[in-house]
């Protein structure tokens, strides 16, 4: 990873955690707003709803604090690994979620989406389709659990009360979920790609400018140089004509 590459993972990490802030926040709000209005909606319990949240914001505390250090001073390992962990960790604990709502049939799987947008922003196109299969593949393990019922069951009286449709025993409606969501996840990922070949295209400019204006400064500086030299033997000469 050489130092241009190096600053602009930086800066785009910086960003995500920033935002990871704002949306972690929202979908927090939005489950508590959910528990205290609508009791019988499918969710994390009282306990594992603060964990999650909270395991993501130490993390993103983390992420900041070490990003704050000089860009020459952050190992370049550590950093590829923080990278990884941007859509990796947020994939998983969007699946946790879900997995102890006890059901895979909730508006949070948009969330999903989220990831790949991240995705797009720190990884290439190839990047971006191998986040689209994992997100993809971990909501089609939790559809699979929650229809060989495998997932951790609701209350009765929470059960009979929700407007959420359980996939348990339902062939149908599950191929039609499972269908739904992959085509859709396909989709963003190659609106994903594309914006990818954009930053691309506008990193190797600025690479190729960077460059260009490193080359020309590196010139200048043997102009300078040679001019200085030329100088000196001019100098010399005039000083020996005039001692002659």
């Amino acid at each position: 990873m050489d130092i241009f590459e190096k600053q602009q993972t930086i800066e785009a990490i910086k960003t995500i955690v920033k935002a990871r802030w704002f949306y972690a926040s929202v979908v927090l709000l939005q489950g508590i707003i959910l528990k205290l209005l609508f009791p019988s909606t499918p969710l994390p319990n009282d306990f594992l709803i603060p964990l999650i949240f909270v395991s993501v914001l130490v993390l993103n505390f983390g992420y900041w604090a070490y990003l704050r250090i000089k860009p020459e001073n952050i190992n370049s390992l550590t950093l590829k690994f923080i990278k990884f962990f941007q859509v990796s960790l947020d994939q998983l604990a969007i699946a946790a979620i879900i997995y102890f709502s006890g059901t895979a049939n909730k508006q949070i799987i948009m969330m999903y989406i989220v990831t790949i947008m991240i995705a797009s922003v720190l990884y290439k196109a190839k990047g971006v389709i191998l986040w689209t299969f994992f997100a993809m593949l971990l909501y089609t393990g939790l559809v699979f659990l929650e229809y060989f019922g495998l997932l951790p069951e609701l209350a009765p009286e929470a059960a009979s009360q929700t407007a959420f449709k359980f996939l348990k025993g339902e062939t149908n409606f599950t191929k039609m979920l499972l269908i739904g969501f992959n085509t859709y996840m396909i989709a963003v990922a190659l609106y994903a790609v594309y914006l990818v070949n954009i930053f691309r295209n506008r990193e190797k400019k600025l690479r190729g400018k960077t460059d260009e204006a490193i080359k020309k400064s590196e010139l200048l500086t043997l102009q300078t140089q040679e001019l200085s030299k030329t100088k000196d033997y001019l100098h010399e000469a005039l000083t020996k004509s005039d001692a002659a």
